[in-house]
């Protein structure tokens, strides 16, 4: 027996747009790690009213299949914090303190120079689950969560919305209580990344000409200069043979998650890169040193915003002949830095961002990158991205990456 799983994330401050739900996809992937998957999603309001009539509703549905409905958020101390209210309205149930919480709470008031009576009714509140409930011990802060039964094999998990406190409650307290209550079921997965391509086209001429859909569910997320295409199945052959016909399909443009494989490529062969930027304005450096211990292989890059300081720091000597954004201009500029700061790879971008700057022989969008190494001849490519500034200066970013991932590979 599999349930029908909603996963509710509250605050008003997600539905205004101010915060972004992180908790409800960490927790849909947890469960599709136990071969279960998510129905839906909702975003409520701090709205007793919405919360409370949303609840209803899934109450309804418990009562005529399996659900499981896992809810995080509104279990704090202050005002807009409603997640408790409404589930004792729910179930008509009276509220209980729960002894460890409370302990928890009074400990940290005394070392504050405070009293057990100092202690608001507000922020006692966090303490306290319905009677009767299941309780998640909360190891990580002092608000328990709870399980509430809403019929024959249907239940409601509420859990605090702070991440570090929701997520070892649902490994250590949640995860064990499922297992024993739900048959595990086999689900698969597999990700992989397609470069210079839109949804659109990809569905045309890979997924409704050469994908065999039966058996195989597929999505797509569209990217900064490549698209996220994920195969789900309840058989491995199936998704391994979606992935090796996209494989086949799309060749080197077709590939793993090139940021994680680059830093495992230059931190296991102790090489080190360097980057030259001009349009990106120092993004392609960030990328590079978004993932911890980067230090081990990125030395440093220059920004070289304007035509002069190409001359000055780079002795790009044919910016005036060819114009800045332009394929000698990114090949110079890599090996020079390749030079300069005696790297094993050295990457160049040089472009236009837009909104001003574009001409009819060079458009807004159009960027060359380029790769220089050790012993190997310096490869260029150019683009010409759509969008906007910040969105051709991320496809700049991430394309640079693409394209030092095929150089590490080998395959230009």
């Amino acid at each position: 027996m599999k349930p029908v799983i909603t996963i509710i994330a509250t605050g008003s401050e997600i539905t205004a747009g101010r915060s972004v739900d992180t908790n409800s996809a960490w927790i849909a992937s947890e469960l599709f790690g136990l071969g279960w998957k998510v129905r839906n999603f909702l975003a409520l309001p701090d709205d007793p009213r919405v919360i409370l009539e949303e609840l209803e509703n899934l109450k309804n549905r418990a009562s005529l299949q399996p659900t499981l409905v896992i809810m995080t958020g509104g279990m704090g101390p202050t005002a807009d914090d409603f997640t408790l209210e409404c589930i004792q309205k729910l179930q008509n149930k009276n509220s209980i303190v729960v002894e460890k919480a409370r302990i928890k709470l009074e400990a940290i008031y005394k070392s504050r120079g405070k009293t057990y009576e100092d202690i608001l009714p507000s922020v006692l509140r966090q303490t306290k689950v319905p009677e009767d409930s299941f309780i998640l011990d909360n190891s990580v802060g002092i608000a328990p969560g709870f399980v509430e039964n809403l019929s024959d094999s249907s239940y409601l998990v509420c859990m605090p919305g702070v991440p570090s406190e929701m997520k070892e409650m649902f490994q250590r307290r949640l995860l064990p209580f499922l297992k024993r209550t739900y048959e595990k079921g086999n689900l698969f997965q597999m990700t992989r990344w397609v470069w210079n391509i839109g949804e659109s086209l990809f569905q045309s001429e890979f997924i409704e000409k050469e994908l065999d859909l039966k058996d195989l569910e597929w999505g797509v997320t569209a990217q900064k200069g490549f698209i996220k295409a994920i195969f789900q199945s309840e058989s491995s052959e199936v998704v391994q043979e979606a992935t090796v016909k996209l494989q086949n399909y799309y060749k080197e443009r077709c590939t793993i998650d090139v940021f994680q494989k680059n830093h495992e490529v230059l931190t296991s062969s102790r090489e080190s890169v360097a980057v030259a930027e001009s349009c990106t304005g120092g993004l392609l450096g960030k990328r590079l040193t978004d993932l911890p211990g980067s230090s081990a292989y990125f030395k440093g890059g220059v920004l070289t915003y304007s035509n002069q300081l190409k001359k000055d720091l780079l002795d790009v000597n044919s910016v005036d002949q060819f114009g800045a954004v332009s394929k000698e201009v990114a090949i110079q500029m890599a090996e020079s830095t390749l030079s300069k700061f005696q790297t094993n790879y050295a990457l160049s971008i040089t472009g236009i961002a837009g909104p001003d700057g574009g001409s009819q022989e060079k458009p807004v969008g159009l960027v060359y990158i380029a790769v220089a190494s050790k012993n190997k001849e310096t490869f260029c490519k150019e683009f010409r991205f759509p969008g906007n500034r910040d969105t051709i200066r991320e496809n700049a970013a991430n394309s640079s990456l693409y394209l030092l991932h095929l150089r590490l590979e080998g395959i230009v």
